[in-house]
């Protein structure tokens, strides 16, 4: 079953309040008015009724007599003379109950039965309605007519007044036309108001049936109502981290693809060796200086696709699920000197003096990462710098932070290459690169575990020549010291 719109619900609605509230207030004032033009009569009936007792209890009973047959002739002439004039019935009934006088012309009725007329007998004043055939409401009074101490008979006025019920069926084409054009009005309204509402909705359904198609630019422009404004700002948020959300996977995905491709690049090279060596020792006929010049290629090649697995590995352990670093309190100038006690014998091979100067903060972090971090900055330093050369650590604290910085005296970075050394694979000296076995992941790991550290790591050249590059991490305040005793 298709579900109906807002916009349709909201005319439904709207159109059922009217009507419901016009047709409750109609009834409350038609009974209203009822019971006013009641209460009106009554005091017009039982004028009419007292006065008619008085007279007849001043001329015809003034020797103090109940009223009989004797008196019907006078006083129906009186009823008469003024019937034209009156709108209302009058009777005048003896202390029986039963009509002497009829401005209606019926006398000899009794209406002893009647309980207002009981009331009138027994000397108090009494009223009743009662429903006509027609529909109309009939109001009778009655009011005794006293001889000195006694109740001699009964002054009974009636008249009729219209029901709600005979109104309605007096004016029911009046009313039809009326009960149309309200509806029709009514109507119009509910279209124009239910309109105005749902325009906020509708538009900002339309902005949703955009998005989900794929114009992922698509927002909502804030209007209406409170509660639609604050609907279309809670969907542009939305639409934002759905947004954000997408670029990043399509980032990721693009990583992914470029890691996938330069991986494959990176096996083909040593594999490529490793088989072109091992099928040349295959074939025979090789020198015993040859044979072992080939074999060294291939414990070469098999070494750097040892440490590009290793490289990779380290990768993944950092940034993937089981990155998790064991943070504590490290000192970082005691970091850096044990890389550099480390890569001792390697940049004395390398005629390059290392320096360890500077501060000596304290920095919450994993002290063999930060110790990787560095060494792999000195790594690529001391290949770049020409033998008797000089690579300095200078490590820094300020009110921002710790920074570790790694100055080189090589020939620098190519400007274009500066925001791409720490991508996977990257390498700004190709040929030089391969030739010592790098796979280009050195400072992508360093990065990484920087990242891990909330730090910051960045490459730039040195005015004087060479690069430096840059580490900047969160300080911790020194343990303070217990007092002995």
């Amino acid at each position: 079953m298709p579900r109906t719109s807002i916009r349709t619900r909201l005319l439904v609605a709207l159109l059922a309040v009217a009507v419901v509230a016009a047709v409750g207030l109609s009834a409350y004032f038609l009974r209203e008015l009822e019971s006013f033009a009641l209460r009106k009569l009554e005091e017009r009936l039982h004028t009419q009724a007292r006065i008619t007792a008085a007279l007849v209890a001043e001329t015809i009973l003034a020797d103090g007599r109940s009223l009989d047959d004797r008196d019907a002739a006078a006083i129906q002439r009186a009823l008469d003379a003024s019937a034209p004039y009156a709108a209302s019935r009058m009777r005048v009934l003896d202390a029986r109950g039963t009509v002497l006088a009829d401005s209606g012309g019926e006398p000899g009725t009794s209406y002893a039965d009647r309980r207002e007329v009981r009331a009138a007998l027994a000397g108090e004043y009494g009223a009743a309605t009662r429903i006509t055939e027609r529909g109309r409401v009939a109001l009778y009074v009655a009011v005794p007519i006293k001889a000195g101490d006694e109740i001699a008979g009964v002054s009974y006025a009636s008249s009729t007044t219209f029901s709600i019920m005979s109104l309605l069926s007096d004016y029911r084409t009046r009313l039809a036309m009326v009960v149309a054009a309200f509806i029709a009005a009514t109507f119009a309204l509910a279209e124009l108001l239910a309109r105005w509402l749902s325009r906020p909705l509708t538009g900002l359904a339309e902005t949703a049936a955009r998005f989900a198609s794929g114009d992922h630019s698509a927002r909502a422009v804030p209007s209406g109502s409170a509660e639609t404004e604050a609907l279309a700002r809670a969907f542009n948020a939305m639409a934002d981290e759905v947004e954000r959300a997408i670029a990043e996977l399509r980032e990721e995905e693009r990583r992914k693809s470029r890691f996938v491709s330069d991986v494959s690049h990176e096996l083909r090279t040593p594999l490529t060796a490793i088989r072109g060596a091992a099928e040349t020792l295959l074939d025979g006929d090789v020198s015993e200086d040859d044979e072992r010049q080939f074999l060294a290629t291939i414990v070469r090649e098999a070494d750097r696709l040892t440490r590009l697995a290793n490289d990779l590995l380290t990768l993944q352990r950092i940034e993937g699920a089981t990155g998790e670093l064991p943070l504590g309190r490290v000192r970082l100038r005691d970091a850096a000197e044990r890389a550099a006690e480390a890569l001792q014998p390697l940049t004395e091979a390398r005629g390059v003096q290392v320096d360890v100067t500077g501060d000596d903060p304290v920095v919450l972090g994993d002290a063999d990462r930060l110790q990787q971090v560095v060494a792999n900055l000195l790594d690529n330093a001391t290949r770049v710098t020409p033998e008797g050369g000089r690579v300095e650590v200078r490590i820094s604290e300020g009110a921002d932070g710790v920074t570790l910085e790694v100055l080189d005296e090589g020939p620098g970075i190519p400007e274009d290459a500066l925001p791409h050394v720490f991508e996977r694979f990257f390498r700004a000296q190709t040929s030089r690169d391969r030739s010592t076995g790098g796979a280009g992941l050195g400072l992508a790991i360093v990065a990484a575990i920087v990242r891990a550290h909330a730090g910051v790591v960045t490459a730039a050249n040195r005015p004087e020549g060479g690069s430096v590059f840059a580490v900047r991490l969160p300080s911790l305040a020194p343990r303070r010291e217990e007092p002995e005793g």
